[in-house]
């Protein structure tokens, strides 16, 4: 048995398992939820797709969008160097080694899944990973800028009203989109000037930058309509 083949497909699906939850780690610093994040990294790089809202809130995030497209020509990678190894294995070794290192690359499988399911190494992993990214000068600046995040998914972020056809523009609090969305407006500044504390009465203009608490991901939808087309 030739283990040299068995290394490097291990390897490779060792990889792999990293880079998916980079990927979700980065999708979750996006807004997305963790849940939702991490199926959307396995989505793409496995290329199994999507539902259609979690595709439109994918195509709405430049950020998103890059991440998915380079878990998509990794995912495809991997498979094609997976796919290779073992035909190579076949050809030098004949199917009877093929099939006892198949045995031990489901082996090395299962020890993944198992490591992967363990709470503490999966929140140790994470926080390192997040350290990291946050760093990055792609999560610095991003469209919805979140300021502070106190809860799982939860946080402050500023959204600007830049999109002329908004269809929140001239509507007070108690009639916008985010009141709908149980998104809490703190305080607007507009020009030189902050309201501290709206009122429900108060109206929406453009170029109003709004200080919001809620979800992260309902903000981030709110903010992709109301940006520059």
């Amino acid at each position: 048995m030739n283990f040299i083949f068995v290394i490097t497909v291990v390897a490779i699906i060792t990889l792999s398992v990293v880079i998916v939850k980079i990927a979700s780690v980065a999708l979750n610093l996006t807004g997305l939820d963790e849940k939702r994040a991490f199926f959307q990294a396995v989505s793409a790089f496995t290329g199994t797709g999507f539902t259609t809202r979690d595709s439109e809130l994918v195509v709405s995030n430049n950020i998103r969008r890059r991440i998915i497209m380079v878990l998509m020509i990794l995912g495809n990678a991997g498979l094609i160097s997976v796919i290779t190894t073992l035909m190579l294995s076949l050809v030098r070794g004949g199917l009877a080694p093929v099939l006892v290192n198949i045995t031990v690359i489901l082996l090395a499988i299962l020890l993944l899944i198992k490591v992967s399911l363990n709470k503490e190494v999966t929140r140790k992993l994470t926080k390192r990973i997040q350290a990291k990214l946050i760093k990055s000068p792609t999560f610095t600046k991003r469209p919805v800028e979140e300021i502070l995040r106190l809860a799982e998914g939860y946080g402050v972020a500023e959204v600007t009203l830049q999109n002329e056809s908004c269809a929140d523009l001239g509507k007070t609090l108690f009639d916008a989109t985010f009141r709908q969305k149980d998104i809490l407006v703190l305080a607007i500044e507009r020009g030189t000037s902050v309201i501290p504390a709206p009122h429900a009465s108060d109206r929406l203009l453009l170029n109003d930058t709004l200080i919001c608490y809620g979800k992260l991901e309902n903000i981030a939808e709110i903010a992709e309509k109301a940006g520059r087309e």
